[in-house]
Formats: structure tokens, sequence, C-alpha cells
């Protein structure tokens, strides 16, 4: 692909700059934009309603992810919904395409297709389900140039200094790896539109691009607007509890990967509980896991705290990493060296820069004496050597003209080649390795207002870099140690294949991402583990329904990568073992309720023997022995639904976990007779107790209710509420003051 050294043409208006793109492409579109909050939506809306009035433009647009404004499906969720929306998202600018196709209403001349979609979003959108295409994270660049993309437009935001790069920020994830397969494929052009939005935070690393890069920018006031927020939703005692039995797999001076959602707040609040509150954490883990034996788990208990810590490589940058980092646990640097990685790995250096650290490298033949201009280079960019040094045949000219040795055979020497250097951190760390980043507002806010030093050590990066080993594997290896890969699903067999991306009728549920990439990885790294996550239930149409299945028509992890399976009621260790060893193991593990009726399909399949039993100890895998182990003490304190905060008000974040609740009964209002009747005694009660309900109520606008429907929803939701204070857990910070709740 020829290199875009001119520079780029700047518009201030979407419009104008749709016409420049249509002059230089022709009007066969195939439009890539970024997942999540990286898409350049006002370009992207302009191209789509240009093509909606011209049917020779040809648009294909391949994304994913697709972010649009929280609506309400219920009368429930409307009123819950619709203040948020004049508060947090008011300047956000839906994609009209998405809109378009949930109601079915694309042209004909317009295509959409998603290689992970919101999740659930759109299992009633034909259309969206038609057009989905099932592809490994990694494998999208290379069906982007199969498709034929030619523009690319993605959210920039301006360098900090006065060199006019850009930052790619949150999504450098598809761009730098497509760009990089296009010029080796020799390709030919992709036209590259950016919508510069200064309140995109700036990343530098990799992200950091020439505004060369460009063929059209878009710059003004109408594109500057806040970031897509996501809110982080309430964590309940069933994810706390996956979190617990997680945390304790982690090794200290290990790699760790978490998704976003409540599962990986939990896993983040957990970890850093074990780091700063380690015998409550170790008095939490013991209580879970107090009658079962290790027969389904052969893996030591990690329970220390982090002393080296942890460095994280992960596609998704959740926000709880940023909270491992205040806890001292996410402090684990990688440096982009092999050799010099494997000396910190083995303990032979440190981080600090001395005459051992030269020594070290030589002697594992990373450099010479004397050293080469190579070896010069290589020093000076890790902050080894004298960077006002310049090399000169074997020898060096100092900032004086004085020429020096550059051979490592003396002590003085060696001092001469440090320099100014010695005593100082080694350069070029890294604790963290992204693909992209989603999050509540203050995850915005930390990355534009991060110290110097902690966002150096943060490079977002190509997926290809994070999620497959083909490219540096020997480096990656070195810098992986102990990974950790933690990704959740909908269900698990029995025989350990995993389903997490769709249903049995063929339906997308989300998409299969960077799941697979990161198990079969697991696989590869010596040491790495893939922890598969998966709470033991679920509520369907008011009915509790097991989450560990015999068998199910599709998959997302076949039963051959099978690794670590965790629900909440401890860890099944499958890799290596024998199916039958696989099914109990499993077993051991599944909600009680359910253990006998797949036990009995195991044997009549013949996996199992005919006299196979449950274990004693796993016949008890119930809620109320997760509610007893968790209700003992001041257990329930270092739990809040909230651990990482929360954009919501008080009022809002108490009724997200009551409506969540009410949302898993998913029963007629009749039906939920037994929380009505709590609901309605609040609402009759003038109680100081009951106050609080009675502010949520109005914030859902339940003071203005006049017809009896409406009085029997706002009684349900009361009765949530009584629940919500009889679990007696704390909330967690939320956008406005709260106090701790108390019974």
């Amino acid at each position: 692909m020829a290199s875009n050294v001119s520079a780029p043409d700047c518009f201030d208006r979407a419009e104008a700059c749709v016409d420049a793109v249509l002059e230089k492409v022709g009007k066969r579109i195939v439009l890539g934009l970024p997942l999540g909050i990286g898409k350049a939506n006002h370009f992207a809306n302009a191209l789509y309603a240009r093509a909606e009035v011209d049917p020779e433009i040809s648009l294909t647009i391949f994304t994913a992810l697709t972010l649009e404004r929280p609506s309400g499906h219920s009368e429930l969720e409307r009123r819950f919904v619709q203040p948020l929306l004049d508060r947090l998202y008011s300047d956000y600018q839906d994609l009209a395409y998405n809109q378009a196709r949930r109601r079915g209403l694309l042209p004909k001349n317009v295509e959409v297709c998603e290689f992970f979609m919101q999740p659930g979003s759109f299992l009633n959108s034909p259309n969206a389900q038609q057009s989905y295409v099932s592809s490994n994270y990694t494998h999208v660049p290379r069906d982007l140039l199969d498709r034929g993309v030619n523009v690319v437009a993605q959210m920039v935001t301006p360098a900090p200094d006065d060199s006019g790069d850009l930052s790619l920020s949150s999504n450098p994830d598809l761009t730098l790896p497509l760009l990089a397969l296009a010029e080796e494929r020799r390709y030919g052009h992709i036209t590259m539109v950016g919508e510069i939005n200064p309140q995109l935070p700036f990343v530098g690393g990799d992200a950091r691009v020439p505004a060369s890069k460009f063929d059209f920018l878009l710059a003004g006031d109408v594109f500057d607007q806040e970031i897509f927020p996501a809110p982080n939703a309430p964590v309940r005692l069933t994810e706390y509890a996956l979190a617990f039995h997680i945390a304790a797999l982690v090794k200290d001076g290990g790699t760790l990967q978490v998704g976003i959602g409540a599962l990986g707040d939990a896993v983040c609040h957990v970890l850093a509980l074990r780091q700063r509150k380690n015998t409550d954490f170790i008095d939490i883990l013991e209580a879970l896991q107090a009658e079962s034996p290790s027969t389904i788990c052969h893996l030591p208990l990690e329970t220390g705290r982090f002393q080296r810590g942890l460095y994280g490589a992960s596609e998704m940058v959740p926000e709880g990493f940023f909270h491992l980092r205040d806890a001292g646990v996410l402090v684990r640097n990688v440096y982009p060296d092999t050799a010099l990685q494997k000396l910190l790995n083995e303990g032979r250096v440190s981080e600090t820069v001395d005459e051992a650290l030269l020594l070290a490298l030589r002697d594992v033949g990373r450099i010479k004496s004397p050293l080469s201009e190579g070896d010069t280079r290589f020093l000076q960019e890790v902050g080894i050597v004298d960077p006002s040094y310049s090399w000169r045949g074997h020898r060096f000219l100092d900032e004086g003209g004085e020429m020096e040795e550059c051979d490592l055979h003396s002590s003085s020497g060696r001092k001469r080649l440090l320099g100014t250097c010695e005593g100082n951190a080694i350069k070029g760390g890294t604790w963290l390795h992204g693909g992209f980043y989603l999050g509540s507002t203050r995850l915005y806010e930390r990355l534009r207002t991060m110290p110097t030093g902690d966002m150096a050590g943060i490079n977002m990066t190509a997926i290809d870099y994070i999620n497959d080993m083909l490219k540096s594997s020997e480096l990656k290896i070195a810098q992986r140690q102990h990974a950790r890969f933690v990704n959740s699903a909908m269900m698990v067999t029995l025989n350990g294949a995993v389903i997490s991306d769709g249903l049995e009728d063929g339906k997308v549920v989300s998409g299969v991402g960077g799941q697979y990439n990161f198990v079969a990885q697991a696989h590869g790294l010596p040491g790495g583990r893939s922890i598969i996550a998966v709470p033991s239930t679920r509520h369907s149409g008011g009915r509790v329904c097991s989450n560990i299945v015999w068998e199910y028509p599709h998959c997302t992890i076949p039963r051959h990568l099978r690794d670590i399976v965790v629900t909440e009621y401890g860890v099944a260790d499958l890799r290596g073992k024998t199916d039958r060893d696989v099914i109990v193991a499993m077993l051991c593990i599944t909600d009680s309720r359910f253990q006998q009726e797949l036990l009995g399909k195991a044997r009549d399949a013949g996996k199992v023997e005919a006299d196979c039993c449950i274990p004693k100890p796993f016949t008890n895998n119930t809620p109320e022995k997760l509610h007893a182990v968790f209700g003992q003490g001041h257990r329930l304190s270092l739990l809040p639904y909230y651990p990482l905060g929360t954009d919501l008000t008080e009022e809002e974040a108490r009724l997200a976990v009551a409506l969540k609740a009410v949302k898993e009964e998913g029963r007629k209002l009749w039906e939920l007779w037994p929380i009505l009747r709590k609901g309605l005694k609040a609402c009759k009660s003038e109680a100081s107790e009951f106050q609080s309900i009675h502010a949520c109520l109005k914030r859902m606008g339940f003071n203005r209710t006049d017809t009896f429907e409406h009085r029997l929803e706002a009684y349900v939701v009361a009765g949530a509420l009584v629940r919500f204070y009889d679990e007696r857990r704390p909330l967690g910070e939320t956008a406005v003051s709260v106090d701790t709740v108390s019974a």
C-alpha cells in the first residue's frame, strides 16, 4: 500500500467530508468502523444518510459492538431509563444504521455486518442475524480485506503537545493490523477518515500515529462530545463467589485478562481484597471451599499478597484494572526485549540500572563487548547507556567530544557507559497491553488525568499482539508468565464444551470475539490457563434453569480445548482428564437441584459407571449455602453492589439492583404476590425506615401514579427494594454522596 505522507484535508462538516470520500473512492464503499466507542459517528451517519437517498451508492458497514443509548422495553424500564438519557447521554449521537436495522428499515443498497453484537440486543432482528459474521477477533483484518474494505472512519484525539500527532486511543485494535496486513498484501490504498474529539483520552504508545496517516479529518465544536458511558452493573453474590474461586487461581508474578461486566468488576475487587485485606479474603475463600475436597482441582490455592504483582494483557481493558493498579496489584512491568525479560523473570537482574545488568546481558549474548552500534541503540532505548554518548566505531563520543572505550571489561569502563543512567529504572516498561476500552465516565476521566508515569506504562495496541501467539512468540512467552485468561460463558456441557455466543436455534447473542483466541493461547503458553466462569443457574420465564447441561447443538469452545471451569460452587480442572472424570468434576460444581438428572443422562450414555454417585460434600450446592457463608460476621460489608463505583445516583443504584431482581423473576405482576405484599406495606408506611424507598419510587415517577396497574408496579418495585435492604450489603460509591446502607 502506498504511504500517505501528505497532510490530510480538514472539514468542519461531515457532509462535506462525505463528498470528498465519494469523489475519491466512488460509490461502492466498504466502510470499516472500530468497535465500541471508537466509531466516527457523525461521518457514519452522514454517509448512511447519503446512501439512503442515493440508491446508486453501495454501502457495506463492517463493525462490531455498536453502542446505542439505553431504551426501556417495559414500563418499569422506561421510567428508570428516561432520566439517564437526559443526564448521561444527551450529548451522544446514536448511529442511524443501527436504528434502521432494528426496525427492519435498512435500504437495499446498505448492508451492516457485525462480528460481535451488543449482547442479546438483536435476537429478534432478522437483518442483524442474517448479516452476522462469525469470526475470531484476530481474523477480522483479514476478513475486512477479503470484503474489499476501502474506507475506515475512526474517532481520534489530538496529542497534548505541538507535534500534530493523533491517538487512536481506545481502538488501535483493528486499525493497526488492518493497515499492516494491507501493506503486506500490497492491497491498495484504504481511505482513512479521522473524527477529532478532544474528549477522547489521549493514549500514546502504539496508538499514537502521525496525522499523515489520515486522508481526511473532521474537526470542530460539533465533534467535541462526551464519550459513550457504560455504567457499571450491580454485582450479585453469585458473581462474588465466582470471583473468590478465580482469585485463588491467580499466581503472583503472573498475567491477567478479564472482560467487562459484573464478573470482571467482582474479580478485580476480590483480587484487591486479597492484597489489602488478606485475612478477610482467606476467611471467605476457606468458608466457600470448606467442604470441597481437592478431587476436582489439584491446582494450589494462591492466597498470599502480591509481591511481584501482575501484568495485564487484555483485549478489553476493564475499569477494574485501574483499581488493581491503585491496590498495588497490577504493577508488574514487561519489556519489549526477550533476553531482558527472561533475565527479569529468572531474578538474575532487577529493574534498576547497574553494572550487573550490563554483565548479565553480555553473558546471555544479547550484547557484545565492545558494544556494536545496534547494542548501543538498544541500551540507550531501555535507559542503560548514557543518552549523551554517540557510537563511533567501537568507541563513544561523549558530549564533551572525548572518546571513550565501549567495552565492558572493567568496572570503571562500565560505570562510564552507565553514566547518569546508573540507579534509574529501566525504560520502556509496560504494565498493561490493551486492545480497546469501554466503561463509565469515571474511567474516561481517570485516563484523561492519569499521571504521566502510569500512562507511559499503558500500550493500547493491535489485537493480534494481545490475542495471538504467532508474532513475537518467544517474547510473549517471556512476558506472559503464569497467564490467567478469565472469560464468562452462558452454558457449559458436562463434557466441557463452552457455549458463550449463540443459542440452539442458531440465533446469535453476541459473538465469539476473542474468547477462542484466549483459550487457545492458554493451551499454548507454558503455565497458562483458561478460566471459564459460568453461574450454575439462570432464571428464565420465572423458572430456575441449569447452566450446566448434558448437551447443546452449538458451542463456542469445543471440548478438546476444555481447561478450567468455575461456578459459584467451585473449580473444575478439566485439562487432560478422561471424559468420565470431566463429567464427575462438572457435576461437583453443578447446582444440586439438577445434579441427579444430569448424572442420570451420563449413566444412560455409558459415560460414567452405573453406580457413580455425586461425592457427598458436593450435594449441598444451593443458594442458601452461599448466603449462609456470606452472611456471617462482617463479610457482606466487604462486598458492595458497586465495588468500582457507578455513574448512577444513590436512588438509581438501588433501583438498578431491585429492577434486576424483578426482571429475573420473569413473571406477571399478579404472580409476584410475596414481593408485592412487602411493597404495599412499605408504600403505605410513613415510618422513617421506608423514606429512602419512597425517594426511589419518586425517582421512578410513581408519586404521580393514578392507575391500578401502575400502583401494582410501584408495589413490586418497593417490595424488591425491601429485599435489597434485607440483604444488608453496602451500595458502594455512586455519583452522589452515599451513606453506607444499613438494615
